[in-house]
C-alpha cells in the first residue's frame, strides 16, 4: 500500500498541532505559545483505503529561518520527499499568515490551504470567502476549526483529491513589474531546478535575490554575476535592500488577497474576553492574578493529592496481608515480592496522586494563551537575572518535565539565552520532584512548607542566573507575540491527561518497581551500606541526615520519584509518615533532592542539545547549590 507523506506547515499559534492531534492518535504539544512545537511529530493515518504519513513541522513565520525551530522546518521542506503540504493559516491574522502561503506557493509543491480558526474570525466580525481565495491561489482552500474538528474531514478529502491530480500547474502570482522581470531573468539563467532540493526555478531565483544562503554553493557561483546585478538594480530602483524588497512584495500580495476575500461587520461592544485580557496584562492587577493563579495551582495539587493518596492507601493496604506468608518460604523471594509491593505502593499511593492533578491542570491551562501573558508580566523580572520573558515557556514546561523543557529552549533566538536557560532549568521542580515535595510535606510539614520550597527554588534560579549572567553577554529585549486568549478545551485536557498517564505507566512505574526491588536486593546483598558510607560525609556530616538515605540519591538519579519509595525502605518503615525524621530534617532533605543533580533523562537530553561541557557544568553546579542550600536551611533551623 502506498504511503503519502503530508506535512503541516504554518506560523506559530495557527493551530497545526491541534489539527495534528485531531487527525492522529498521537497527542502533540498544543501549548498556545510561539515555538512550542520544536520537534517533528509523526503519525500514520488512513482515509478511504489510502495510507498517509502525517508530520507536524515546527511553526515558522518564513522559510528564511531565524531560530532553531524555523531551521528544522526550512531544512525539511527543502531536503525531504514531500507529497503534499497542508498550509495551516490563522484566519484571525489572515494578512500576516498569507505571507507564508505566498512563499510556499513559490516552491510549486502540491499545496492545500486550511483556513483555521474560522469560528474565531467570525466572532470578531470577519467573513472570509474561501472559494474566492481558492480561485486566486489556484490550490484547494478549506475552512476549518481544528479545535472542534470542524472541516477536518473535508480538508483531508480535498488533500486526497490533490494527491490524485496528474497536473501540477497553477497560475503564477507575479510580483510588481520591475522585480518580476529580474526574477524571470534569474529563473531562466537557472534553466533547471536545483539538484536534490525541493522547489521550483522561480523559488530559487527569488531566494537568489532575497536570501542566497538557502542556495547551494555551486549554484551561487553559477549565478553570482546575475545575482549581484539583480540586487544592484533593486537597490537602485527601490532604495531598499534586496531582502526587504522581496518581503515587501509578499506583504503586498498578502494584503491584496486579504482585501479581496474578506469583509467586516462592525462590533459595537468590546467582548468580555478582550476586557478580561486587558486585566490579565495590566501591570498591577495582572500580577495579582498571576500570584492567585500559582496559589490555586499548587494548593489544588496539594489537597487533591492528599485526598487521592489517602484513598489509594486504603486500597493498597488490603494487598499486603496477601503476601505476608511468603516470609516463611524464602528470604530472597520475600524481599523481591515485598520490593515489588513497596514499589507499587509508592507509584500508586504516593507519586500518582500528586502527578495526576498536576498534569490535568497543566493540560487545562496550556492552550489558553496564558503562558504568553505570564512571559510578558515576568519579562522585567527575568531581565534582571539575565534572561527575557520568552524563557518562561521552557521554565513552565519544566514544571512538567525538564527534558522537553530543554528542547523548548530552541525558541530562544541566541545561544547565550539557551545556555543560561539550560543551566537554570534543572532547578525547576519537575513533576517527579513535585511528587517528592508534596509527599514529604504532606506527611510532615503541610502546604506552607511546600510553597516555601518552591519560592526558594525560584530564589535559587534568580540568584544563580544573575551570577552566571555576569560572565555572559547582555541579553536582548523581548520580541514576541501575545496570542489570543482561548477557553480551555476539557476534551483536549482529558485526552492529554490520558496520554501522559499512559506515558507514566510505561516509562515511570516500571522504574519504580525495579528500583524498589533493587533496593531490597542491595539490602540482601549488603551493598547498600557501602553506598551509604560514600554519601555519609555529605548527608550525615554536613546536612545532619541519616546516612542510610545515601542509596536513595543514587536511585533518584534515574527517577526522582524513586526517592520517596527508597526513603521508606532505607529507614525500615511502611509509610512516609513513620519516617524517623524531624520536621527540620524533612525540609532539609526536600530542599536537597529538589535541587541536586538532573535526572538521567535530563542528563541525556542536555548532553545531546548542548554537549558534555554544559551537562558537566550543570551537574557540578546543581550539586553545589543543593548542598549549600540544604546546609543553610539546617543552620537556620539550628539558630531559629
Amino acid at each position: 500500500m502506498n504511503s503519502f507523506k503530508i506535512v503541516l506547515v504554518g506560523q506559530p499559534n495557527a493551530g497545526k498541532s491541534t489539527l495534528f492531534n485531531v487527525l492522529s492518535d498521537i497527542k502533540a504539544s498544543t501549548a498556545n505559545f510561539a515555538g512550542t512545537s520544536v520537534k517533528i511529530m509523526q503519525s500514520s493515518i488512513q482515509l478511504h483505503g489510502k495510507s498517509f504519513q502525517l508530520l507536524d513541522l515546527p511553526g515558522t513565520y518564513s522559510l528564511n529561518a531565524t531560530d532553531d525551530a524555523e531551521k528544522i522546518t526550512q531544512s525539511f521542506l527543502l531536503n525531504e520527499k514531500i507529497d503534499l503540504i497542508i498550509n495551516v493559516v490563522d484566519s484571525t491574522m489572515l494578512a500576516r499568515s498569507l505571507e507564508l502561503t505566498a512563499e510556499l506557493l513559490e516552491m510549486e509543491l502540491p499545496l492545500v490551504v486550511a483556513l483555521n480558526m474560522q469560528d474565531e474570525a467570525e466572532k470578531r466580525g470577519l467573513k472570509i470567502d474561501s472559494e474566492k481565495l481558492e480561485n486566486i491561489l489556484g490550490v484547494p482552500v478549506v475552512s476549518t476549526a481544528a479545535l472542534f474538528g470542524k472541516g477536518v474531514l473535508q480538508l483531508m478529502e480535498r488533500s486526497l483529491q490533490k494527491l490524485s491530480e496528474t497536473s501540477k500547474s497553477r497560475p503564477v502570482l507575479p510580483y510588481t513589474a520591475h522585480v518580476e522581470t529580474l526574477v524571470q531573468k534569474l529563473a531562466y539563467t537557472l534553466s533547471q531546478p536545483v539538484d536534490q532540493l525541493n522547489g521550483s526555478r522561480r523559488f530559487f531565483a527569488i531566494k537568489a535575490i532575497e536570501n542566497p544562503s538557502m542556495i547551494p554553493e555551486q549554484v551561487r557561483q553559477r549565478l553570482s554575476d546575475a545575482m549581484i546585478s539583480a540586487c544592484r538594480e533593486i537597490q537602485k530602483f527601490h532604495q531598499r535592500d534586496c531582502f526587504e524588497s522581496i518581503a515587501y512584495e509578499r506583504h503586498h500580495q498578502a494584503m491584496k488577497w486579504c482585501e479581496e476575500i474578506s469583509s467586516f461587520t462592525s462590533r459595537h461592544q468590546v467582548q468580555f474576553r478582550d476586557r478580561f485580557d486587558r486585566f490579565l496584562l495590566h501591570p498591577l492587577f495582572g500580577r495579582f492574578f498571576l500570584i492567585a493563579y500559582f496559589l490555586f495551582f499548587f494548593s489544588t495539587i496539594f489537597f487533591m493529592g492528599n485526598l487521592l493518596s489517602s484513598w489509594m492507601g486504603s486500597i493498597l493496604q488490603k494487598i499486603q496481608p496477601l503476601i505476608l506468608p511468603l516470609r516463611n518460604v524464602s528470604d530472597f523471594l520475600w524481599l523481591t515480592v515485598d520490593g515489588l509491593y513497596q514499589g507499587l505502593a509508592g507509584s500508586l499511593g504516593i507519586v500518582l496522586p500528586y502527578f495526576l492533578p498536576l498534569i490535568f491542570l497543566n493540560s487545562v491551562f496550556e492552550d489558553t494563551g496564558y503562558l504568553s501573558r505570564i512571559a510578558f508580566l515576568l519579562d522585567g523580572l527575568l531581565h534582571r537575572i539575565g534572561l527575557h520573558g520568552k524563557s518562561v515557556a521552557a521554565f513552565i514546561l519544566g514544571f512538567g518535565c525538564t527534558a522537553p523543557a530543554l528542547y523548548a529552549t530552541r525558541i530562544l533566538e541566541n545561544k547565550r539565552d539557551r545556555l543560561l536557560s539550560a543551566l537554570l532549568l534543572p532547578f525547576i521542580p519537575c513533576s517527579a520532584r513535585n511528587a517528592v515535595i508534596f509527599a514529604l510535606t504532606a506527611a510532615f510539614a503541610g502546604p506552607i512548607w511546600a510553597l516555601g520550597i518552591y519560592l526558594y527554588a525560584l530564589l535559587v534560579i534568580a540568584v544563580t542566573g544573575k551570577f552566571i549572567a555576569l560572565f555572559l553577554p547582555k541579553s536582548h529585549g523581548l520580541i514576541m507575540e501575545i496570542p489570543d486568549l482561548k477557553p480551555p478545551s476539557w476534551k483536549n485536557a482529558l485526552a492529554k491527561t490520558g496520554h501522559k498517564l499512559k506515558e507514566f505507566s510505561i516509562q515511570v512505574i516500571p522504574w519504580l518497581l525495579l528500583g524498589s526491588v533493587a533496593m531490597a536486593w542491595l539490602g540482601y546483598l549488603r551493598i547498600g551500606p557501602w553506598i551509604d558510607a560514600f554519601f555519609s560525609p555529605l548527608l550525615q556530616g554536613l546536612l545532619g541526615l541519616p546516612a542510610k538515605l545515601g542509596t536513595t540519591l543514587v536511585f533518584g538519579f534515574f527517577r526522582k520519584e524513586l526517592i520517596i519509595v527508597m526513603a521508606s525502605q532505607a529507614l525500615g518503615v511502611s509509610s512516609l509518615s513513620l519516617l524517623p525524621l524531624t520536621l527540620n530534617q524533612i525540609v532539609v532533605f526536600a530542599v536537597f533532592v529538589t535541587l541536586y543533580f538532573p535526572c538521567f533523562a535530563t542528563f541525556v537530553v542536555m548532553w545531546k542539545e548542548f554537549g558534555w561541557k554544559t551537562v558537566s557544568a550543570s551537574a557540578v553546579l546543581s550539586v553545589l547549590v543543593a548542598a549549600f542550600s540544604a546546609f543553610m536551611f539546617k543552620l537556620v533551623f539550628l539558630f531559629f
